[in-house]
């Protein structure tokens, strides 16, 4: 089956898996997310037996998987999009040509030229799409450095024409250059770090944080570092290649419809957490104590692009497919509802973070201690506050209003092209009568 419009079909039935996915994987970007909050507000307290313990988890399955996770189901979403404008905009190019809505068959010079029209449609929204979210994720950096929407923004900005083309060898080709770009650069600033003598996570960790002398200090220290690394994390991370992947998966129904291939899913789960996790044990280790040894950067980046698609096939796989009714209970039910709301959520756990870690310290004038599993803990019920805001949306049947916000700045910011000129289509040559027949046979 090919997803050749939406999540949707023309019954409105939802295929749940890619918002399942998105609620569950929310979660992950909490826990990947707090670490930074602890070490810019310098909260962190001497480890224990049950941090130590919540490193590895965390090392080995959910940093530098949770981000490429959200890319794949990024350019999934792009994807999906790019299909549905392509569909319904040729129909709608090929419905104003003359004599089409009088029964006319369109002429197949008619048809290329409608559905490239409709490609350049959808090639300017999703351009457009990112260039709004560069600027939300500039707004959203004064509080949060690692933000991540204005980098997904870039990346859909500059690779707009290839995904709405489908340019899949130049798509292969540059996720090759920036795959070695990503293993020669961490693997070059892994050896520097080593002859340094800064091979401990601890001194690595001194100084990383946000200047928080003054609030105008944070915001411009906060939106410099992200500005910087929203370029780096395009050219030097699995970010783009993950945003491919995912893309691709929109010409399948691996997501549309996981009961299907339970068999290949499950492999490909189990197989990619287990090779994402053997790719992070030399990052463990320097997580934990050990020393920083140059490949295990390179090692536990590349790798978690294979733990990335394990979690997604296994989400999927708990998602399952459409059923008849379109209704899910449960947590299938919540994560849906947080899935299709996902930048507001994202958004409010920035929010909730920052009230956390900076707010109620200045107020209360309580210092914060907090082992690494305590940190995990406050991510958990942060997630759990977004999944209560996004139950309440979806009883009141509101969508999420970041989403909304997004929606209409796309929409309002759309200009007027000018379009090219239909081919021109040859009136039909008159039948030639009985008499110019037999004459011509004479």
């Amino acid at each position: 089956m090919k997803l050749a419009t939406s999540f949707t079909s023309s019954q409105g039935q939802r295929f749940p898996a890619p918002d399942v996915s998105r609620g569950l994987m929310l979660l992950f970007i909490a826990l990947a997310n707090i670490p930074f909050w602890v070490v810019t507000t310098s909260s962190s307290a001497p480890s224990d037996a049950a941090d130590t313990a919540w490193l590895w988890v965390r090392t080995l399955l959910v940093d530098h998987r949770a981000y490429p996770l959200f890319a794949m189901l990024f350019g999934f979403g792009l994807a999906t999009m790019i299909n549905r404008r392509v569909a319904s905009g040729t129909r709608s190019y090929l419905s104003s040509l003359p004599g089409v809505e009088a029964g006319r068959e369109p002429t197949s010079q008619e048809e290329t030229w409608a559905r490239e029209q409709a490609t350049v449609d959808a090639r300017r929204l999703v351009r457009r799409r990112g260039l709004w979210m560069i600027l939300f994720g500039a707004a959203h950096a004064a509080l949060f450095s690692g933000d991540i929407i204005g980098t997904y923004g870039l990346a859909a900005a500059v690779f707009a024409g290839w995904l709405a083309r489908r340019h899949r060898k130049r798509a292969m080709a540059v996720c090759v250059v920036i795959t070695i770009a990503a293993i020669t650069t961490m693997y070059t600033m892994g050896s520097h770090l080593a002859a340094q003598g800064l091979t401990s996570a601890a001194a690595m960790q001194q100084g990383t944080g946000e200047s928080s002398a003054t609030l105008l200090s944070y915001i411009s220290g906060s939106v410099t570092s992200w500005a910087g690394n929203s370029v780096a994390t395009v050219l030097f991370s699995m970010v783009v290649p993950a945003m491919f992947l995912g893309a691709r998966l929109a010409d399948t129904d691996l997501l549309a419809h996981p009961e299907r291939h339970r068999r290949l899913l499950t492999a490909i789960g189990l197989g990619g957490l287990g090779v994402g996790a053997a790719g992070g044990i030399g990052y463990g280790i320097w997580a934990t104590g050990g020393t920083l040894a140059a490949w295990t950067a390179p090692l536990h980046e590349v790798m978690g692009l294979a733990g990335a698609c394990g979690w997604l096939a296994l989400l999927a796989l708990y998602a399952g497919g459409p059923t008849a009714d379109g209704r899910m209970t449960g947590l299938r039910r919540l994560a849906s509802a947080v899935g299709r709301r996902s930048m507001t959520a994202y958004l409010s756990q920035s929010l909730l973070f920052a009230t956390i870690f900076l707010a109620l310290p200045t107020l209360t004038g309580i210092e914060l201690h907090l082992g690494e599993a305590r940190a995990a803990g406050i991510a958990l019920a942060v997630w759990l506050a977004t999944v209560g805001l996004c139950a309440v949306l979806e009883r009141g049947g509101h969508a999420g209003p970041f989403e909304t916000l997004l929606r209409t700045a796309v929409a309002r910011s759309e200009r007027r092209r000018r379009l090219p000129v239909p081919p021109v289509v040859a009136a039909p040559a008159e039948p030639a009568t009985s008499r110019g027949v037999y004459d011509l046979a004479r």
